[in-house]
């Protein structure tokens, strides 16, 4: 779901106009609470994005400790995910959880390449881009897919908030319920395959 599609839904929920949806979007109204939604839902279902990397032998040969700033891979970095790093050995396609590494002021990885040869995979949480007057309607918020079609709710409810409580809380309480919904999809366990076409539950 893309900014245009969201002012779409907002036009159907909230204003029934595209004028109307307008006249808050020039005073900025709309931008305040489109944001303030955003970013509620990104503290529960954040958007998780990946970063790979390799440790060769020369690395190991030279000895240094690795240092990784993940502001300077991403300058959306937020946090580091769970688990924040995985470990390929030998080319096998299996990734393992990784410990042996270190985090300095919650963005920088640091290994020690002495044994750990192989491929890294490193799980980390976006920020969101701010919704301004000059964001174009084809924008996708950085958010999990599935997670998209409660923003036009959520910003329903940040909308009225100020000027009728009772709305306010009818759409906090769809919200809230679409939410109670999908953490029990959450929740639910998982099969994951292998490449030599083993599954297990996960």
């Amino acid at each position: 779901m893309n900014y245009g599609d969201i002012k779409h839904n907002l036009i159907s929920l909230v204003f029934g106009e595209e004028s109307d949806l307008a006249e808050v979007e020039e005073l900025g109204y709309l931008y305040d609470s489109l944001n303030r939604a955003i970013s509620e839902i990104g503290v529960q279902f954040p958007y998780v994005e990946t970063y790979q990397f390799d440790i060769t032998k020369e690395d190991e040969e030279i000895g240094e400790l690795l240092y990784i700033d993940m502001t300077d891979i991403d300058d959306m970095f937020l946090d580091f995910g769970d688990p924040p790093v995985l470990y390929e050995k030998n080319n096998t396609q299996m990734y393992r959880k990784f410990s042996d590494y270190e985090i300095e002021n919650k963005r920088t990885l640091v290994i020690d390449p002495k044994g750990n040869i192989g491929s890294y995979r490193v799980f980390y949480k976006c920020d969101c881009e701010q919704i301004t007057s000059k964001t174009r309607d084809n924008h996708v918020p950085e958010l999990p897919n599935k997670v998209h079609y409660l923003i036009p709710i959520l910003t329903a409810y940040w909308l009225w908030k100020d000027d009728d409580s009772a709305k306010a809380a009818e759409y906090r309480n769809i919200y809230e319920q679409k939410i109670a919904e999908l953490m029990n999809e959450e929740n639910k366990p998982r099969a994951k395959v292998y490449p030599n076409n083993e599954w297990g539950v996960i």
